[in-house]
This record gives C-alpha cells, structure tokens and sequence, in this order.
C-alpha cells in the first residue's frame, strides 16, 4: 500500500506537479493589437457589464491576501495594502488594515492596522480558535505587534502580547505560543499568558507534537545551536543539543529531534545527528547531509548525501543530487538505495520510500523552459530492493488511501509526448491521458482529476474525471476553461476558475459532481478561493472589481 507523507516538521521534500512538466496543449492566444496602450486590471474590468454575484459581500473594500481560519468559520483579509517603500521587500510583500470576516452574519472586525502578509505574520491556530498577527509592522527590523484574537467571539478585545517580535509559533493543540522579542524566547498560554521568558539571542523556536518540550535555535552570531527546553518545569533550563544548526524536526511522535548542523568548514553539506528527546545524548549518521525524512511512525530516516567524488569545484546544481540512505532512526549507517536522487518521501503508513533516481533536468518547447525528470522508484521497508516503475518522470501522486499511484512520463520517441499513467496494487499501469497539466486525487482517493485539452499556456483546460475502479473506462469532461481547481474535503463538490481574456483576474464556479450542475458564483476574482464547510456548501472569496470590492461568502451553494 502507498500513503504519500512529508513530516510537518520535515525539509521541504515536495512532489512537484509543475505546470511546465505537463505541457504541450497547443498555444491559441487571446488579445487585442501590438502596441495598444496598457490599461490597469482595474480600468479594463469596469468596462466589462457584471453578472450578479451568488454571493454575499461581508466587507467592502480592495482585499489580499485572503485567508481562511482551519474551521471555516472565518476569513481574514487586508485592506489597501501597500507595497512598503524599502528596497530589497520581496515583491508580494503587502501591509495594510487586518480584518476579520465572519462567515455566518456577525459584522466584521478590524483586528490590526499596518499588518503584514509575510510568512509567519498571520497565523491561525490549528483548532482555528485564535488569530496570531503582527500589526505594526516594521519592514526594515522585520519585527511587529503581537496580537491575539479569539475568532470564537468577536466581541472581546484583542489582546497585546510584545512590541517588536520577530517570530511567532503555536502549540500544535493550539493551547500555547512562544514568541521572539528583541532577541529573547517567551512561552506561555493563549491568550493573554502570563508568558515566561526562557533564553536569549533566539531566532527560531519549535513546540514538540506533544507539547511536553520547546526546541529553539539561537542567532548565527550566537553560534546558531539548538537547546530543548522542559516546560513541565517552573525555571527550567536549556539543554544544548548540536551547534551551528542549518536544519532541525522533532520526529511526528515526540521521541527524536534530527538536526543538520556544520562542525568542518571544509565539508559540502552538514553533518547529521539524531537524539532521543529525553537524554540528548546524539548519534552521528552521516557526513556532507543535504536534506532527510523521518517516517510518520519515527522509525526510519532518509537522507541525502553527497558522494565522496564529489569536486571542489561542484556547482550549486551538482550540490543539489546524491546518494539517498534509509536506515532506522537512532541508528548510524543504513543503506544506500539510490546514487542521484534529490526529492523523497515516506508513505503514509512508513511502509515505504518513494523517489525519483537519476535526476536530471532536460530541456522543455524547444529549450524555453527546463524540466526535471527521474526514474520513479520504491523501496518497501526494511529491508525491500529498488522497485522502477517508470523512468524520467517529471512528477507523480499517491491516492490517499494508498491503493494508486498516478504518474507521469516524458516519451521520446517515435515522437515527444506526454503521459499520465494510473497504477493500482496488483495491476498494470493504464495510460489515461497524453499531454496533460495538474492532477489530483479526489480525498477519498476513489476518482483521479485533471486538466488536459489546454490554450494559453495552460490558462485554459478542460477538467476530467476517472473513476479508479474503472481505469478501462471512459475519462468524463466536468469542466471547460479551468485555469485550476479545488475539491471540497468529502469530494462532492469541484471550485473551478477561469481567466479572463484581458486581465489577471478569473470568474468562479462550482460543480455539483452528483448532479452535474454548475453555477457561476462571481466574476473578477482575485486568487486563492475556498470552501468553508466540508461539503462545500459554503464558499469564501474576494473580488476586485472596483465597483463590487470586497470580500463575498456564498451560502448554501447547490
């Protein structure tokens, strides 16, 4: 059985369904003549006459970056942001009034102004109980207000935990935060405290899954190490861990942290320790370490090492493959499984290891953009060989109950093409598309979605459906001019946009995949939009259009 997992608290090891892997729908521009004069998305849209809108505008207003709260009940959104006028912001960066948007009818409510969208500026807590934002905020010390809001009632004031905090972290539970002021570590219960400081010259910190220790890594000038911290105890005291940290996790059951960290100057990559939480005592698993994996059930580890051929004079690309390594965890050596491998994952069920070998990146229309292939392989734990299903695969998905993967395949001959293929336990692969864009598995893992049939790029596919106990069977179109799409959490429901000829903005719809109807929701939608209840009868989104601004909820969606 497959179950795709990446750890919360793993590197980044993503499956990449880039829509420049899938390409090769032919190009049918739309657009007006060369050299007309540039209008603004806003002075084109207006001209346009606006269908009525499904739904309801719970606040006026030009909004970004909308988000959802993990319980639905609510939406945040800015207000007139801005891009701050500071060289060297990254380009999406936006500060404005911070607002949140009920879903049911209560009014909205201001919660900050001068709030920022970067990463770590807003955070729900995972029961979507609080809202941690920054407001205030200070690009050149990249520091701002913290401040908390109860979502559950709107009514009682926000609350002020610090003045110049750098970074916020949640409990997982959602029941406690830690945060850096000026450098120094604080914890302590949502959401009004008392809060406790514990360490200085911090930069980071991290709550264990079980909420038992607070890991933190200091600043580089500091020496860059991490500490765990017992907060069972009233005055407690850090425990030093490894130095010079690039990388750290705590294992999903609590009981390891893994850390990468660069003791030799002269080495590549970093060394790669794993400790038990409780005595620290470390082991080293491997030299010149460029990422790893811990299984969901903590018993395996994956890593990623350089070779020892490796030159002195490497490229930053030739940094990036190496030798993939599995063993279990707490336990040094292992063995190698792969020789040029750069993305990995663990299965759901820790049963399994799957990777691409033999990563190269090849070149994509003609050279216009690249494309990175590898031999999609699997390796059943412990102690299974290699198993190839398919070489120079640009991507591939596991189905969430772990009986199919899907995957692509880049043919070269008799002519260039483009594959899907779906692979169930105990079959042979069925190819259900050439040439094709993202895919998906529906959440129940009993359909396979995806975009084929495109123009402009990609902007504008039809959507199909394959019903995985009938991978002979026809694929059936649900969609037309799907620039992308979201299924609702029990999969009875499809969000689709389409994009406007003349603009960056797209009209919203929604599909009934029970009955086949569809319905417009709104036009001149920003991106992203959301379900709000897991049936998808609920739906939250914003638009621009000058004359209509604001953010909208449709209820009841048929």
């Amino acid at each position: 059985m497959l179950h795709l997992h990446s750890s919360r608290r793993a590197p980044s090891i993503v499956v990449l369904l880039t829509a420049l892997s899938l390409a090769g729908c032919s190009r049918k521009e739309g657009g007006g003549g060369g050299g007309a004069p540039q209008k603004t998305i806003r002075e084109r849209i207006v001209k346009e006459p606006r269908q009525p809108s499904l739904g309801v505008r719970r606040l006026e207003g030009q909004a970004v970056d909308l988000r959802a709260a993990p319980d639905g009940r609510t939406l945040t959104a800015l207000l007139d942001g801005e891009k701050p006028r500071l060289e060297g912001v990254p380009p999406t960066m936006r500060i404005g009034s911070l607002w949140v948007v009920p879903t049911d009818e209560r009014p909205p409510v201001k919660v900050a102004n001068g709030a920022v969208n970067v990463p770590g500026g807003l955070l729900f807590t995972a029961d979507g109980r609080f809202l941690l934002a920054l407001g205030a905020y200070d690009p050149s010390t990249q520091s701002g207000e913290l401040l908390v809001q109860d979502l559950t009632d709107l009514s009682k004031e926000r609350q002020t935990l610090s003045p110049h905090v750098t970074y916020v972290k949640p409990s997982d539970d959602g029941a406690r935060v830690a945060f850096v002021d000026g450098a120094v570590l604080s914890e302590g219960p949502l959401p009004a405290g008392p809060f406790r400081q514990l360490a200085g010259e911090v930069a980071t910190a991290e709550f264990a899954p079980d909420g038992r220790y607070l890991y933190f890594r200091r600043r580089a000038v500091a020496g860059g190490g991490v500490y765990q911290v017992d907060l069972r105890v009233e005055k407690p005291t850090p425990r030093p861990f490894a130095d010079a940290v690039g990388e750290y996790v705590v294992s999903d059951d609590s009981q390891w942290i893994i850390a990468m960290a660069r003791t030799n100057p002269r080495q590549f990559g970093f060394e790669l320790f794993v400790g038990n939480t409780r005595t620290l005592e470390r082991v080293k698993v491997g030299d010149d370490v460029m990422r790893f994996a811990v299984s969901r059930d903590g018993k395996w580890l994956a890593r990623m090492q350089l070779p020892r051929s490796v030159s002195a004079n490497a490229s930053h690309n030739d940094l990036q493959v190496g030798e993939l390594w599995v063993g279990k965890l707490g336990e040094a050596g292992g063995r190698k499984v792969g020789e040029k491998v750069r993305e990995f994952e663990f299965t759901r069920d820790s049963r399994q290891l799957v990777f691409r070998d033999n990563f190269q990146v090849l070149a994509l229309l003609g050279g216009k953009f690249d494309e990175k292939v590898g031999d999609l392989t699997v390796v059943a734990l412990p102690d299974g060989a290699p198993k190839l299903l398919q070489r120079r695969s640009p991507n591939y998905q596991v189905s969430p109950d772990g009986s199919a993967l899907a995957f692509t395949a880049r043919i070269e001959r008799p002519e260039y093409s483009r594959h899907l293929f779906l692979l169930k336990d105990g079959a042979e692969p069925v190819k259900l598309q050439e040439w094709l864009y993202d895919y998906v598995f529906s959440p129940s893992g009993d359909r396979l979605y995806w975009r084929a049939n495109c123009t402009r790029e990609g902007r504008s596919c039809d959507l199909y459906v394959q019903e995985l106990s009938k991978p002979g069977a026809a694929k059936v179109k649900v969609a037309e001019n799907t620039f992308n799409f979201r299924l609702s959490d029990d999969g009875t429901r499809v969000l689709t946009t389409s994009p406007h000829m003349t603009d960056e903005l797209f009209d919203v719809s929604v599909t009934n995949l029970a009955t086949g109807q569809t319905r417009r929701l709104d036009q001149a939608v920003t991106q992203p939009v959301y379900f709000l209840t897991k049936d998808g009868t609920r739906v939250g989104w914003a638009v621009a259009d000058k004359q209509a601004a604001g953010v909208y909820v449709g209820i009841d969606v048929p």
